[in-house]
């Protein structure tokens, strides 16, 4: 098949308008040059009107002519364009045709590839496939036909090998975190992803007890200064009293030896204390350590 134009043949396409160009050209130079170069007053803007008014007819005239040709020029490309288009559309049907043929063709041939790629996982994935299913193991590019089978179980053997291996080093790993480590290596099949998992939360436990710690060193020193700031108080209300010596009898014997008993006198003491219920708790406690005596001042003493 082969598409003959006869008429126009190569030679007799139109190649060029002719029309009086020149002459209009030289008319409407001379025209223009006098309205440049015209000026106009109050007294004649009405003729500055019909001048603009004139000048404007003629260039839409000039246009109108332009696209009067120009539809001329393009009527048998629109019949020729219709008439391409007619060919073309039969054309297409047989195409269509052939194109789904293809296509059938070449969908039956990627789904037999698929199922040899399944055929193939199952026969090797063993007691892995809960673990690693096979939508995660195939890939868009296992069913091209330039993806060569060989190619293709390389690649899954290498996957199960790697899950295999990765699962094998974590259920080894003696570590509160080894569930956290599986979560993310099922989700990565990345064994260095799961690892550094484990430090990052290694990491953060060891920052936990670290803060946690320092928090009770700092209780633990407050409640320190508390008591010792409650001893204080009680101590410096405690006076204690001269103690003097009984008077010695005459002895009548030197050899023996006279054995003196001190004894240490009560003191009552009314003060006031300012406190927490906290420090208040933490003073009765200590008054009753020591065998300390407490209670209300009486109304008459008060």
């Amino acid at each position: 098949m082969e598409l003959k134009i006869y008429n126009p043949q190569d030679s007799g396409f139109l190649q060029k308008i002719e029309w009086n160009f020149e002459e209009l050209k030289k008319e409407i130079a001379a025209a223009s040059h006098e309205y440049e170069a015209s000026v106009y007053t109050d007294d004649t803007i009405k003729a500055a009107k019909a001048d603009r008014a004139k000048l404007n007819k003629f260039v839409d005239a000039l246009n109108g002519k332009r696209t009067e040709i120009r539809k001329a020029l393009l009527k048998p490309d629109e019949q020729f364009s219709q008439e391409i288009k007619e060919l073309t559309g039969i054309v297409q049907k047989a195409i269509s045709n052939i194109d789904s043929q293809v296509k059938s063709y070449e969908q039956r041939l990627r789904e037999e590839k698929i199922s040899k790629v399944q055929e193939f996982y199952e026969e090797n994935i063993n007691d892995l496939a809960s673990i690693l299913p096979f939508d995660r193991v195939f890939k868009s590019e296992y069913a091209n036909a330039s993806t060569t089978m060989k190619s293709i179980k390389e690649d899954i053997l290498f996957l199960i090998q790697r899950v295999g291996e990765g699962l094998a080093i974590i259920n080894e790993v003696d570590s509160k975190y080894a569930g956290d480590m599986k979560e993310v290596f099922l989700r990565t099949y990345d064994i260095g992803a799961a690892m550094a998992e484990r430090n990052r939360l290694e990491v953060a436990e060891e920052k936990r007890k670290a803060y946690e710690d320092e928090l009770a060193r700092k209780k633990a020193e407050r409640e320190a200064n508390v008591q010792k700031e409650t001893s204080r108080v009680i101590q410096a209300g405690n006076v204690v009293a001269p103690i003097e010596e009984p008077k010695k009898e005459p002895s009548t014997s030197q050899n023996i030896p006279i054995v003196e008993t001190v004894e240490d006198p009560l003191h009552i003491l009314d003060f006031r204390v300012h406190a927490t219920k906290v420090q208040l708790d933490k003073l009765k406690d200590f008054l009753k350590t020591n065998n300390i005596q407490f209670g209300p001042v009486p109304k008459g003493d008060q």
